[in-house]
Formats: C-alpha cells, sequence, structure tokens
C-alpha cells in the first residue's frame, strides 16, 4: 500500500526549512517556495531571485511530499467572471471555493468545513449536514488553487461552513496569509450566524479581521426558524457581541441580512433592522436571496427591495444592496455545497470546463 504524501504547506515554516535543510537545501529555499505557492506560483519558480534547488532535491522532496493535496477535479465559469471549483481533498471528501472578479481587489469565496451544521433553511451548505472541519493546510490550499487562476486580494470566510467553529484552523492559517501570503487581516472577511460566545471567541484571537454578523431577523422567532439551530439566540444580544468586537478589535463589522421574498423584506421588518442598528458602528449589508432549487423561498421583488432599502435611509442607517456575483456559476452567496457537478454540459447557470 502506498503511503500518503505529507501536504506541504502542513507544515510551519521552520518544519519545512528543516525538510529543506534535510534534504540539502536552504531555508531560505523553504521560504521563497511557500511564498511562491501562497502566491500561485510554480513553487520552485522564482523571477526576482532566480533561486536553484539541488540537483535531485526535487525527485527526494516529492516522494514524501505534496506541493498541493487539494485536486480541483471540476470548475464553473460564471459569465461575470467568477470560477467555482469543486476541489477534492486527500480523504475524497469535497469542498467548493470560489474566485470572484473585481476591479479593486478580486475575492475569493473559501470554506472551512466539509458542509455545515448551522442548517440555514435558505442555504444549500447545510443540506448535508457537516463531515468535519477542515485543516489548515485544506484552507491555505484553497488560495493556491485559486491564485494559480488569477490575482485574489480579498478573502472571505463565507464557502461552506461556520468558520468560527474551526476557529483553531483559522488561527494557524491568517498569520500565515498575512506573513507569506500578502493577505493582511483587512483584507479578510469571517462570517457568522453566532452565537454571542462564538463572536467572543473570535475577538479573542485578537486576528483583527473585520467581522460579518449573519442576522436575517429581529425576531427570533422567525430567526429561529430560519435557523434552527440559533433557535435560542436572541437577535439583540448578537448585536450586542458584535459591538464587543469592533471594541476589542478596533475593526467595524458588517451586519448580513438576506431577504426572503415575502418573509423578512417588509417595510415593519426594515423599520424593525433600523431601530436595532441606531446608534451601532457596524453596516448594513443586504442580499436579495439565490435561488436554490431544493428550497421553496423566493427572491425579494425590486419594488420590495427598494422600499426596505428607502426606510433604512429615512432613518440614517449606513447600508447597501451587495451585488449578486457568481449566480450563473452557482457560485453565489447560499449556493455553495460539496456536490458533484453535471458531466461537461453547457447551461444557462454557467459553463463547466474540463
Amino acid at each position: 500500500m502506498t503511503a500518503k504524501k505529507i501536504p506541504f504547506l502542513s507544515l510551519s515554516l521552520a518544519e519545512c526549512g528543516e525538510v529543506f535543510r534535510a534534504m540539502g537545501a536552504s531555508p531560505r529555499h523553504a521560504q521563497w517556495v511557500r511564498r511562491n505557492l501562497l502566491h500561485g506560483r510554480p513553487p520552485v519558480a522564482n523571477p526576482r531571485t532566480g533561486f536553484t534547488l539541488p540537483l535531485g532535491f526535487l525527485e527526494s522532496f516529492e516522494q514524501e511530499y505534496t506541493w498541493c493535496s487539494s485536486l480541483s477535479v471540476e470548475q464553473i465559469q460564471g459569465g461575470d467572471g467568477s470560477e467555482k471549483h469543486l476541489l477534492q481533498l486527500a480523504d475524497g471528501q469535497r469542498i467548493e471555493a470560489v474566485r470572484m472578479p473585481g476591479k479593486a481587489a478580486p475575492s475569493a469565496c473559501l470554506s472551512s468545513q466539509v458542509g455545515c451544521a448551522m442548517a440555514c433553511r435558505f442555504c444549500a451548505s447545510g443540506l448535508n449536514g457537516v463531515v468535519r472541519n477542515l485543516e489548515a493546510h485544506e484552507i491555505l490550499e484553497q488560495v493556491v488553487v485559486l491564485r494559480r487562476r488569477g490575482a485574489v486580494q480579498r478573502l472571505v470566510f463565507m464557502g461552506a461552513g461556520e468558520a468560527v467553529q474551526n476557529l483553531q484552523a483559522l488561527k494557524t492559517v491568517l498569520p500565515v496569509l498575512r506573513d507569506e501570503g500578502s493577505l493582511g487581516p483587512r483584507y479578510v472577511l469571517v462570517s457568522t450566524v453566532g452565537p454571542p460566545q462564538a463572536i467572543d471567541r473570535l475577538a479573542s484571537l485578537d486576528l483583527k479581521v473585520t467581522l460579518a454578523l449573519s442576522l436575517h431577523s429581529l425576531d427570533q422567532e422567525l430567526r429561529g426558524e430560519l435557523i434552527p439551530t440559533q433557535a435560542h439566540v436572541e437577535p439583540l444580544e448578537l448585536l450586542n457581541a458584535a459591538d464587543r468586537y469592533r471594541q476589542h478589535s478596533g475593526r467595524s463589522y458588517q451586519v448580513e441580512y438576506v431577504l426572503l421574498g415575502g418573509v423578512n423584506d417588509s417595510r415593519a421588518d426594515a423599520r424593525d433592522l433600523a431601530r436595532a442598528m441606531k446608534g451601532r458602528r457596524g453596516h448594513l449589508s443586504l442580499i436579495a436571496w439565490n435561488p436554490i432549487p431544493e428550497m421553496a423561498f423566493e427572491q425579494p421583488s425590486q419594488a420590495a427591495v427598494r422600499a426596505f432599502m428607502e426606510v433604512l435611509h429615512q432613518e440614517g442607517i449606513s447600508c447597501t444592496l451587495r451585488q449578486t456575483v457568481g449566480e450563473q456559476a452557482t457560485a453565489a452567496c447560499g449556493q455553495l455545497r460539496a456536490g458533484t457537478y453535471p458531466n461537461h454540459t453547457t447551461s444557462n447557470s454557467g459553463m463547466i470546463v474540463p
């Protein structure tokens, strides 16, 4: 039976240096190689330094280690420039990651778990529950894969999984991305549905990323119906936890609110939201629900969205309607899951690239 190779990015920088030293290379080479990987470049190519590895190094190294253990087995490209990858992990599990266009800052939407345990009724990620947390190197490898396809200057942990349930991996990943991947905390957003204690735990890590609170209703009963695992949570307590996060980190936060047609998109809902946001240093990000075949919700009408925003603006609340990106590639907010794609077909939902 062939032994599994060790993922290179599962090692710390110091451990990588020791591996290189033991194989006759310099620890400094390990640093260059890691930076190449995390910037989407071939691992042993560096146009700035032109460094070369000792003869026979790669052959010896690749007998024991793999540069990237996650394999992009299928991709879907959307007409808006978005690109979704189905990644197969070393144990056969699958996740999705998305590269999204942006003239100022192209972004990557990353998964933190295989599946999701939160069971939000309007989101595809939790349809099959959660299998496991991702390892730190499996998160880093998503950046590697996506940057091989193009620039990534911003990260959002809004793919499959609840990132605050995998804080150990985040604690490892974010300093690596800051120090070796040129992605500091100001360019990283972490989304969570709560509870308040989870936000407090994120604050305690001192990572200073941008918090995105996934709220969706100020009515506890309705929010509990939409997110059954959070039925015990009082929405105002979540906002209070977000305020504590801002005080601790010095960073403003976002409040995400998915508009579901006829469910939480009325003027009365907007007034409740405005009252709750008054005096807080959070920005409201509205999201028109993106369709998911298995779910019976409806998108809000344009008139309802305009009326909702009108109420918020009249109340002086900072808010924007998030532009839908990736819907043609089934890669928009709430559509990510771990599954298989139709085999090499083309349709209005996007083009599959073999």
